[in-house]
């Protein structure tokens, strides 16, 4: 065999070698991906889905079937039914084993705890192992509120909540019409997604606010320090900016329990 041949046949066999080797991976990878979560497809009942728009959120929430503690959540945006979906171990920073029960919504306006028109909601589901494949949920009736299994809301105290007052720094106050929302969030610093979203429909700067275990998405109360963000809203829309949106960040984190904060909105909302 000539010298360029057993190149050309050596080069070829390590080209094989390394393929085969990082199929074997991403097959190994994805195997035990599905055995730590639940996959399947979201679909309508008859008759209910008809307000969707591919600006709607659907949150897929999966829950301890003992507790009903939310373990895992995950959001899909754009959302027009039916659609495939995964929720697991990816999902959350929790070990993960056994059986989950799994509930899924719609959500218009960003705040998935507040019913709005053209919401839908399925059932709360029977308990589900991980590693199922498959499987088929149906959202099948109007959102109107959560199942009573799930109802869970505290009155908020001074020792759960955070208040204080918000206003507009002078240079942008001009942006802030009557039509806009107030969006209030609390964000979790580790998983870096909100924890507690709060509406406002109506306000007037400087405006008043509390956010704590009553706004919590996903039913479930929290604990700890929290990156504070508030911000303006006038698409209906708080997770995509437009031209006169404004927004404000806390500076550091916020534990639950801290009053009488000046807050500013101090920057144009971008996204």
């Amino acid at each position: 065999m000539s010298k360029n041949k057993l190149i050309f046949c050596s080069a070829l066999f390590c080209f094989v070698g390394l393929t085969t080797y990082a199929l074997w991976n991403e097959i190994t990878r994805n195997t035990a991906k599905l055995e730590r979560s639940i996959s399947g497809a979201i679909l309508t009942a008859p008759g209910v889905g008809g307000g969707i728009v591919k600006t709607d959120n659907a949150h897929i929430l999966l829950f301890n079937p003992d507790t009903l503690e939310l373990v895992a959540s995950r959001i899909i945006n754009p959302f027009l039914p039916p659609v495939t979906f995964n929720i697991g171990q990816s999902d959350t920073d929790r070990k993960l084993s056994g059986m989950y029960r799994i509930l899924v919504l719609t959500d218009k306006d960003g705040d998935p705890n507040r019913p709005s028109i053209g919401e839908i909601i399925g059932p709360l589901t029977q308990q589900i192992p991980l590693g199922t494949e498959g499987f088929k949920y149906y959202l099948d009736r109007p959102f109107k509120s959560f199942p009573e299994e799930l109802v869970y809301r505290e009155t908020d105290s001074p020792e759960n909540s955070i208040s204080g007052i918000v206003k507009a720094s002078p240079k942008l106050s001009n942006l802030v019409s009557p039509d806009d929302r107030l969006v209030i969030m609390l964000f979790d610093p580790e998983k870096g997604r909100p924890v507690a979203v709060k509406i406002l429909d109506n306000f007037k700067l400087p405006q008043k606010f509390s956010i704590g275990h009553s706004n919590a998405l996903g039913i479930q109360p929290f604990s700890g320090k929290f990156s504070l963000r508030i911000l303006t809203d006038k698409n209906n829309q708080p997770f995509e900016s437009v031209i006169g949106e404004i927004i404000g960040r806390s500076k550091k984190l916020i534990a639950l329990g801290a009053k009488n904060i000046e807050f500013v909105m101090d920057q144009n909302y971008v996204r």
